[in-house]
């Protein structure tokens, strides 16, 4: 009885250390949490964008800045329109929201967004919108 609460307590042990690990996956999205978290200006989130860091992890990061985008729609929105947001950001996030979903939320925050060429981008690359385009 005493061997089998102290293999419990061991396996306990372990499966608490492992859940505590965190890959590079698991970095790059706390490490994106964190930096959208402070005030940033819209250069400073494309050229966090832009830095490599992996397919994986960079997959992460967009994914967090999508769902980071829901939040802080106007932010997102004007860090889609700056000047040196380029098509690959604008298609890794379009992939990003079809990949994370939360369709119906991002179909409203592009609902009135029809003048601006990277507006019009992202909106007609939603999953599930009616805009009749």
């Amino acid at each position: 009885m005493k061997l089998v609460s102290v293999v419990l307590a061991v396996l306990i042990l372990y499966v608490f250390i492992e859940s505590q690990q965190c890959d590079s996956t698991c970095q790059a999205s706390r490490a994106t949490s964190s930096f959208l978290g402070k005030s940033q200006s819209s250069q400073q989130v494309i050229d966090f964008l832009n830095e490599y860091k992996g397919e994986a992890p960079g997959a992460a990061i967009y994914g967090e800045f999508v769902n980071w985008g829901i939040r802080n729609s106007n932010k997102f929105v004007e860090i889609t329109n700056h000047p040196n947001t380029t098509k690959r950001n604008l298609e890794l996030i379009a992939y990003a929201i079809a990949d994370y979903g939360n369709h119906a939320k991002w179909c409203e925050i592009y609902s009135d967004l029809t003048v601006k060429e990277n507006d019009q981008y992202i909106r007609s690359r939603l999953l599930g919108c009616n805009y009749k385009l």
